[in-house]
């Protein structure tokens, strides 16, 4: 983790794989979306707070191997209401991008710390 920046990795074992014997379309959702919202907590002002409210993703290659998820998040200036696309990119181990995951984040005024 760095300011605006995640990375995560998804070890492939048993339970997080599908009957074709790849990662499952849902843990590689989990995990892209896991990492959009650590890049953008890195990010989010004080008095702000950010919720889901899209998810999906583009399978491009079969999924074995540990993962390696990373996503980018700019500078967030304020918390006026926004909404903030950010993509999470899933490599394998040969780098190889196997799926990317947009997570579209609304963020705005936290009123509870009001």
């Amino acid at each position: 983790m760095a300011p605006g920046l995640a990375r995560t990795r998804l070890k492939d074992r048993r339970r997080v794989r599908n009957h074709l014997d790849s990662i499952h379309a849902i843990a590689i959702c989990n995990v892209g979306e896991a990492t959009t919202g650590l890049a953008m907590m890195t990010r989010i002002p004080k008095g702000a707070r950010a919720i889901l409210v899209g998810l999906s993703a583009e399978y491009l290659k079969k999924s074995r191997g540990t993962l390696t998820a990373e996503a980018d998040c700019p500078d967030i200036p304020d918390a006026t209401e926004r909404d903030l696309p950010l993509t999470a990119t899933l490599r394998d181990r040969d780098g190889d991008v196997v799926a990317t995951v947009l997570a579209r984040w609304r963020v705005g005024p936290d009123r509870r710390a009001g």
